[in-house]
């Protein structure tokens, strides 16, 4: 008892001492005696508070739930306690002699430098580090005061009126205000936009005749035009597109400064000019020649060279050098077919020099997961208007073996399993730049057993799946070689087997896939599968869980349908358009992605296929034929700089034709869980406001639907860093799952009369640990309407209940890694 009090006692001093650290200020400078609070912009209607306030580099101390404490720099000064500058700056230079003594010892041993540099380049590191920005409790888990100075916001204020004169305003102005709250000063800046200066016409000035018909065959892509507000970027922005546009036809020479612009401020307009102040403006566009010649260079010659790998002496390995269609290429140590790397170089001999071409080679050539690096240079001929172009790339390794381990959790159970995976590759299999890629997977997971007494029971899993790439559309009579060039295409072969083990079944899978995929553009994919073969056998099923199979059939759930021998095939077509960033902060952007997909078409074009199928492998086979399509839009609004708005719209249906009337169980949709409803157990939503269905046990079944309709919105922030930002979302979500078939008790089905009330929605909230490698996600939502119950049901979580499962609301805990949409 006496230890308990002595820690609960050194908490609470602890506690409180953080408490009284962060009340008042400590500063010794007399200018920097208030805390920076936080900061408002009044007065702009035009240009966005998010623009401005982008403009303001300092940020004041997090509080504690809007009071005014600040645990964070009561954290940073119990550091101080402890940290002596001087002694830290000591050790850094401390360390700095160690190491250049240590380097003259051994400067005649170049292993021992370089395995000294690595040491003292860690020890240094983590000195320089202590020195500058403080010890644990400074750097990690504290924060550093930040002090109101005015001469910073002055500068703030300077730069928010040079952003409105850039923006059009000429004549805007910015002031500020100070506002003392406790030991805070809070600073108003007062915006005065005035009239902005609209642009009236842009004409362009090109003495070139050729680089004018370029640019006026491009005219409707101008970012600079007419009729809109003055702004400096989109002057910078036109610069940028003109120099692109005449270096892809062979102005090598031309650069952006040779863009400039004339602004004939003059014009007067009494019906206007009270409103906004009209401006004119003429794009001079200067293309250099030689003599009375365009300055527009030629490829006179293309070298495509492989080299050794890295730290490989050239002298150890034989240049084999040969030509195919006017390229020269040189192997080392490995080789590559030239009619595949052909159809990669864009960049021929005897055309006119394209920056476009130049680039996407590279990009062409780095997509085939073949070279390390592929580095590009040129040189100029005695002409100086020819250009001898190079390509240079190391190889990546032959062989490659990775592996992965983990632990499975799964939601429902909560019982970590483990599982391995070891991946093998074969670049370059037949020097056609393919490769070739085997993934053996295997697990053992925990499971809640759907029969008996609820115990934990063993699931095994073994997938052995392998595919063969190849870095073109293999086609009859290679059709579409040339036309998707260009286009990162792909041809993927594979053959998958899957084995799961469990006390209630064993179930294997044999897959055959043919898929083709291209890519227009940076923002668009194209997927088009043309064989998907799957034999799937389930056998040993036990009597009592057959039994359940039977009694969920005659409820309406098509469970069964997975345990029985099948055979599926499907062709299916995926676009998707993404214009997300893959790196960097989030930006607006688009996210759309449509599947469309026939299943048992070969059995309709071929009516004996499935005669003959039955033959070899048996006549209890049964087969589908469907048609499904899926939608889902995203989008997303940056509100800051770590903040962001996403909404997003996913919905789907299928229609089954076939002589079971049912799709396979795997193609139906699915409602509820870390990437849906978040307020519902995984797949266990709908269908409609039927009721959750059930086992013995008390266990939920899942809840197949043939018609999904889901919406969700989350609103992204940042909340504090600790070895990696750790961000916060509040979340809406909404939706529901229905069934189609006639077969369908009432609840079920989908009908327009109670469409609306049938529609469930969830809320809550998640924190989100952002370690840049992968993103490890907890959701916890909560139901606000529940279809099944036709009633708000918000007001009946209880706090002192909040996990239990049985009640009609709970806080139900999502565990996911990356964004859920």
């Amino acid at each position: 008892m006496n230890i308990n009090c002595r820690i609960t006692y050194s908490w609470f001093i602890f506690l409180v001492s953080i408490g009284l650290f962060s009340c008042a200020p400590k500063s010794t400078s007399p200018t920097k005696s208030y805390f920076l609070g936080t900061s408002s912009i009044k007065g702009n209607h035009a240009v966005n508070d998010s623009e401005l306030d982008a403009l303001i580099p300092q940020k004041p101390n997090r509080r504690l739930l809007g009071l005014p404490f600040f645990p964070y720099v009561g954290l940073y000064r119990f550091g101080e306690l402890f940290y002596n500058r001087e002694e830290k700056q000591r050790k850094v230079i401390e360390v700095t002699q160690n190491y250049q003594k240590e380097s003259r010892i051994h400067e005649n041993s170049p292993r021992k430098l370089e395995k000294i540099q690595r040491r003292y380049a860690k020890k240094l590191e983590k000195a320089q580090t202590r020195a500058v920005q403080g010890n644990f409790w400074m750097r990690v888990l504290g924060e550093a005061p930040v002090y109101f100075d005015l001469g910073e916001v002055a500068q703030n204020a300077e730069k928010m009126q040079k952003y409105l004169y850039n923006n059009g305003f000429f004549q805007a102005s910015v002031g500020y205000k100070p506002d003392t709250i406790f030991n805070r000063i809070r600073v108003n800046y007062l915006v005065t936009e005035s009239r902005p200066t609209m642009i009236r016409n842009v004409s362009y000035q090109i003495k070139n005749y050729f680089a004018d018909s370029i640019i006026t065959a491009n005219s409707k892509d101008a970012v600079l035009t007419g009729k809109k507000r003055y702004d400096g970027d989109s002057f910078e922005e036109e610069r940028v597109r003109i120099e692109t546009l005449l270096r892809n036809e062979g102005y090598m020479g031309f650069s952006r400064q040779n863009v400039t612009y004339l602004v004939n401020d003059t014009i007067t307009n009494p019906l206007t000019d009270s409103l906004f102040k009209s401006v004119d403006v003429k794009v001079r566009v200067d293309v250099p020649t030689q003599g009375n010649k365009p300055d527009r260079y030629v490829v006179k010659s293309v070298n495509f060279e492989v080299l050794p790998p890295s730290g490989s002496p050239d002298s150890l390995f034989r240049k084999d050098t040969t030509r195919y269609q006017g390229i020269r290429y040189i192997f080392s140590d490995k080789r590559f077919s030239t009619k595949i790397l052909d159809s990669k170089i864009q960049v021929r001999p005897g055309a006119f020099y394209s920056q476009k071409k130049e680039r996407d080679t590279q990009q062409q050539l780095s997509l085939t997961d073949q070279f390390r690096f592929v580095n590009y240079n040129y040189t100029l001929d005695s002409t100086g208007k020819g250009i001898h172009s190079y390509f240079r790339v190391i190889p990546l390794e032959k062989y490659q073996i990775s592996t992965d381990v983990g632990l499975n959790v799964i939601q429902l159970q909560g019982t970590p399993g483990p599982f391995a995976n070891l991946s093998y590759k074969i670049r370059n299999v037949f020097n056609g730049l393919e490769n070739f890629e085997a993934n053996l997977r295997g697990g053992i997971e925990l499971v809640p057993g759907f029969l008996g007494n609820q115990q934990i029971y063993r699931s095994e899993e073994i997938g052995l799946n392998t595919s063969l790439i190849f870095p073109r559309l293999l086609t009859p009579g290679n059709l579409f070689q040339k036309q998707s060039a260009g286009y990162n295409p792909r041809t993927q072969v594979g053959l998958g087997y899957n084995y799961v083990n469990r006390p209630e079944y064993t179930r294997t899978n044999v897959k055959v896939a043919l898929n083709y995929s291209w890519q227009p553009t940076n923002t668009t994919l194209f997927n088009v599968s043309l064989v998907d073969l799957n034999i799937l056998n389930t056998q040993n099923i036990r009597s009592d869980f057959q039994d359940l199979l039977n009694e969920l059939r005659d409820q309406g759930n098509n469970l069964y349908t997975s345990f029985r021998r099948s055979f599926v095939s499907d062709i299916n077509f995926n676009f998707t358009y993404n214009t997300n960033s893959l790196i960097g902060p989030q930006k607006n952007a688009h996210y759309f992605r449509i599947t469309l997909e026939s299943g048992g078409t070969s059995l309709n074009i071929l009516p004996k296929q499935e005669n003959l199928i039955k033959s070899v492998f048996g006549d209890s086979l049964q087969f589908y034929k469907y048609v499904r399509w899926n939608a889902d839009y995203r989008r997303y609004w940056p509100t800051g700089r770590r903040s962001a708005f996403v909404a997003r719209v996913n919905s789907g249906a299928i229609y089954s034709y076939g002589d079971n009337k049912v799709p396979p169980y795997e193609k139906y949709f699915f409602a509820g869980g870390s990437n849906s409803l978040r307020a519902w157990l995984p797949r266990r939503l709908g269908p409609g406001s039927s009721v959750p269905r059930k086992t013995p046990t008390g266990l939920t079944i899942e809840s197949p639907g043939e018609f999904l309709l889901e919406g969700n919105l989350e609103w992204r922030g940042y909340l504090a860093k600790f070895f990696g930002d750790i961000n916060y979302a509040i979340f809406l979500d909404a939706g529901n799952v229905w069934s189609l078939n006639s077969t369908a008790t009432e609840p079920q089905k989908f009908e327009a009369n109670k469409f609306l009330r049938e529609i469930a929605v969830g809320t809550g909230f998640g924190i989100r640990y952002d370690l840049s490698f992968f993103i490890l996600r907890f959701d916890f939502g909560i139901k606000v309407y529940d279809p099944a119950l036709q009633r708000f049901v918000l007001d009946e979580l209880q706090f002192n209940k909040l996990f239990n499962r049985t009640r009609s609301n709970f806080l139900n805990i999502n565990l996911g890694v990356g964004y859920p949409f």
